[in-house]
């Protein structure tokens, strides 16, 4: 079970973090919007957790990283935050894709077998 356990949390951030990405690509968000969408997901509730803070924390961590960028505007009397993507978080994207080919095929010879 810790190793399931373990497992999910990994594999959780690391489609977290891709998701926010893909979100953000096209269209700017904000976190509250982010968060609306996020909990409709199946992957996300089959970890049996409310993901808020990892939310926050990751993007958090993307914006650290150079991944996205945030931009400020007054609406409705508050003050939100919209993220958007950068280069850096663009590249990374595509060299999930990638991977995620590859991946496939050697999930695929495991399982198969």
């Amino acid at each position: 079970m810790e190793r399931e356990n373990f497992l999910g949390r990994e594999m959780s951030r690391v489609v977290l973090r891709l998701r926010i990405l893909y979100r953000i690509k096209n269209e700017r968000m904000y976190t509250y919007a982010l968060l609306k969408e996020f909990d409709k997901i199946p992957f996300f509730k089959l970890l049996g957790k409310d993901i808020k803070n990892d939310v926050y924390n990751t993007i958090n961590s993307l914006k650290q990283g150079g991944y996205i960028k945030v931009s400020t505007k007054l609406e409705g009397g508050r003050m939100k935050k919209y993220y958007t993507i950068t280069k850096k978080g663009d590249n990374v994207l595509k060299s999930a894709l990638r991977v995620r080919k590859e991946a496939g095929k050697e999930l695929s010879k495991l399982f198969d077998k």
